[in-house]
């Protein structure tokens, strides 16, 4: 300590610059992507509920998705708002969702067209939501499988807590 008071006050070196891009990604933590489908208690339909970054949308499927490649499911997009919270529901499968568009979230659901790699407990493939109706009151999807995670299915890797993660609607 002697040693330390002897040298006297040191200079104080400037700290590094942040551009703001990189303030932005340490100020506050980026959402992670992900997915549900769960089966409401007496309904004859599952519900399959992706949150894109801060979006949350859900269609409505007659089962759950295919794992083996080339199955399609319609699936009717229902507002955010008919989703059916808090009731009893059977979770069927949850995990992370994986952009592999080239697009952002936000667009391509606004075009009709978002390829994903959903990685759960029973879902580890690439699927694409493809529009292929639209009207005043609902939206028609297709929902196909093309391919699963034993095919060398590119993508994210990490692993989130799905549990923890709050779903809310946008």
């Amino acid at each position: 300590m002697a040693d330390r008071d002897a040298r006297g006050d040191m200079p104080a070196t400037p700290s590094p610059r942040q551009s703001a891009e990189t303030r932005g990604l340490t100020e506050s933590r980026p959402q992670q992507s992900l997915y549900v489908v769960e089966r409401q208690e007496g309904g004859p339909h599952y519900e399959l509920r992706l949150r894109l970054g801060d979006v949350t949308s859900c269609w409505v499927i007659p089962e759950p998705p295919s794992p083996a490649p080339g199955g399609k499911l319609l699936a009717i997009r229902i507002p955010d708002s008919k989703a059916r919270r808090g009731e009893e529901s059977q979770v069927w499968d949850t995990g992370t969702v994986g952009n592999l568009g080239d697009r952002p979230w936000e667009p391509a659901l606004a075009e009709g067209r978002l390829s994903l790699h959903l990685r759960g407990g029973r879902l580890d493939g690439v699927f694409v939501l493809v529009r292929a109706h639209r009207s005043p009151d609902h939206e028609q999807w297709l929902l196909v499988t093309k391919a699963t995670g034993g095919d060398r299915v590119p993508g994210p890797r990490s692993a989130a807590t799905v549990a923890d993660e709050p779903w809310t609607v946008a």
